[in-house]
């Protein structure tokens, strides 16, 4: 019971503090190309979050491993989507590939024998999909429209990699749904408040950060005498060597023989 009374007291219902609710959240998609894009926001069933991995590889700096960060692979998420009676998401989905590519349309009898079209559709553009906003929020009024808390996760460029329909079956009762992956470019993060401001983003342009602090060598006389003097005088001119810093981990370095 203290257990419970303690998450009630951090996790107090409507805190800053409490967790969001995976049931919060709507999802926007925008494309120039598809109109009927806009409409398969009130079908989502759901939506995995930005999934994405950083690779990185291990160098010595003055003798010290570090990880040096040197790729982000953004993996494909999935987002599922109730078959409506209108049928929105699937006249989405033929929008969508129709875009993309001309082997989705009837064909006449008999073999092919010739060039006729088939096949993918050279794009003037690099996305049929512009982005795709996934909004999570705490509270909101009956139209969804004004969003409290709302946290807002761009996917930048998605396209579509695999579809899948549901299966049909006489003995179940659920909802007959669509699924889809999508592999995606970039991914932003932005946070509003309850006036639909922005309070914070990812965008680097919008961020200001301070220069990084470099450790390493230097052959700056000055960098030398603030060595000397932080070393007792170890670094002398007629044994200094043609590097001389200070690592990582705040030590002098640069000092053959020591």
């Amino acid at each position: 019971m203290a257990a419970l009374t303690d998450a009630m007291k951090w996790y107090g219902l409507g805190a800053d503090k409490a967790p969001r609710l995976k049931y919060h959240f709507q999802v926007a998609f925008y494309s120039s190309k598809v109109t009927s894009a806009r409409y398969i926001y009130d079908c989502v069933k759901s939506i995995e979050l930005p999934k994405y991995s950083i690779d990185t590889e291990v160098v010595n700096s003055w003798n010290v491993r570090q990880l040096v960060p040197t790729k982000i692979s953004f993996e494909p998420i999935s987002i599922a989507f109730y078959d409506t009676h209108d049928n929105r998401f699937q006249d989405f989905l033929v929008g969508y590939l129709g875009q993309a590519s001309n082997s989705f349309r009837k064909t006449s009898p008999g073999i092919r024998n010739s060039f006729d079209g088939f096949g993918l559709k050279l794009q003037d553009s690099d996305a049929i999909i512009d982005r795709i906003e996934i909004s999570r929020f705490y509270g909101a009024d009956a139209e969804r429209t004004s969003l409290s808390t709302e946290s807002i996760t761009t996917l930048w460029k998605p396209k579509i990699i695999d579809v899948q329909h549901d299966t049909l079956d006489y003995s179940a009762s659920e909802a007959v749904s669509w699924q889809i992956s999508v592999r995606f470019e970039s991914v932003t993060y932005e946070t509003k408040d309850a006036g639909g401001g922005r309070v914070n983003s990812s965008n680097s342009s919008t961020q200001t950060t301070e220069p990084p602090k470099i450790y390493g060598a230097s052959t700056n006389p000055a960098v030398q005498q603030a060595v000397r003097d932080a070393t007792g005088g170890r670094l002398t001119p007629k044994t200094a060597p043609k590097f001389a810093g200070v690592d990582i981990m705040g030590n002098v370095t640069g000092f053959p023989g020591e």
